[in-house]
């Protein structure tokens, strides 16, 4: 199969980007959908999506300096890469303070998420305020397109960035329903569950605040 000459790729690899470029160029209805599915068949896959965001990262690094949130955000890379690998996970991409994850099963992002945010409580024992880190975290489960060890795609993506950048507050992981119905985690009596509805989309999940969990956890 030639390769289409395109600006701007859209992942970096070469067969996904081919098949995309391939897709969008297609005038043929019957063609285009034949692609659309090849695309499925070839990257298609059911998992968990995780999607962590630093607390307050733009609000603070305006007061403090970029400099200083970069450092912070190599610092929670450092945190953050190693516990998703031991749960079983794979780190498909780091965009400034996020950090996005492929998890086959619900059950290894939960633990990951308590993972990350135990060993974030005890490295910022080592730190003044303005050097602690804290996440949230959105986690949700579903068909997506999976595109190696780089990135993916799909509505799982789109709910678990929803609910890990714009509805959690620091400390705090929010997961989906469906996430939890593919999961053994026992939710807590008192965790709350929540329906938000963005973008015409209504998402149900509950809230896990990480405080007493995750230091309980370290």
């Amino acid at each position: 199969m030639a390769e289409i000459a395109f600006h701007e790729p859209l992942t970096g690899h070469k067969e996904f980007d081919n098949l995309i470029a391939r897709f969008a160029e297609e005038l043929d209805p019957e063609r285009a959908e034949d692609i659309r599915r090849g695309i499925w068949e070839e990257y298609g896959t059911e998992g968990t999506v995780f999607i962590s965001d630093m607390a307050s990262f733009s609000s603070t690094s305006r007061k403090i300096g970029v400099c200083h949130f970069l450092k912070m955000i190599h610092r929670a890379r450092q945190i953050i890469a190693p516990a998703i690998e031991s749960n079983n996970g794979i780190l498909l991409k780091c965009d400034a303070d996020n950090c996005y994850a492929f998890f086959e099963e619900p059950d290894d992002a939960i633990r990951a998420s308590f993972d990350v945010n135990s060993a974030l409580f005890a490295a910022n024992d080592s730190f003044g305020i303005g050097e602690q880190i804290y996440l949230s975290v959105g986690i949700d489960y579903g068909r997506v397109l999976l595109v190696g060890d780089i990135d993916f795609f799909g509505d799982p993506v789109n709910t678990a960035s929803k609910l890990g950048e714009d509805l959690a507050i620091r400390e705090e992981v929010l997961v989906t329903n469906r996430a939890l119905e593919r999961s053994t985690f026992e939710v807590p009596e008192l965790a709350e569950r929540m329906v938000a509805r963005i973008s015409e989309i209504e998402i149900q999940y509950i809230r896990l605040p990480m405080t007493e969990v995750a230091k309980a956890a370290s």
